[in-house]
């Protein structure tokens, strides 16, 4: 799916990502310059991240509950951030439990 920032942050559950992320992960990261944009650049390209940090920045893209109050899977964007607050590289990463 082509990448949207209207849809990317279009979001009908507030406990799960927004609906369409997932599926415009791959548009938004072949075809989108990412690495060296500046954070203000990224948040306005993706609006605000899912967690922050002072080296990072995280979006998810998906979350999955079971049948439990915490996570089994958990899909996350995750930007890496130089001291300057420059993208420097990013990768898609999930965990499982």
């Amino acid at each position: 799916m082509q990448f949207d920032k209207e849809k990317w942050n279009y979001q009908t559950d507030p406990a799960f990502p927004p609906d369409y992320r997932n599926r415009m992960v791959n548009d938004l990261t072949q075809h989108h310059q990412l690495v060296g944009l500046h954070y203000p650049q990224l948040i306005q390209l993706l609006d605000q991240p899912s967690f922050i940090d002072s080296a990072a920045v995280s979006y998810e893209l998906d979350v999955d509950y079971g049948r439990d109050i915490d996570p089994v899977y958990i899909k996350n964007l995750n930007f890496y951030l130089s001291k300057d607050s420059i993208v420097t590289s990013f990768k898609i990463e999930e965990w499982r439990k």
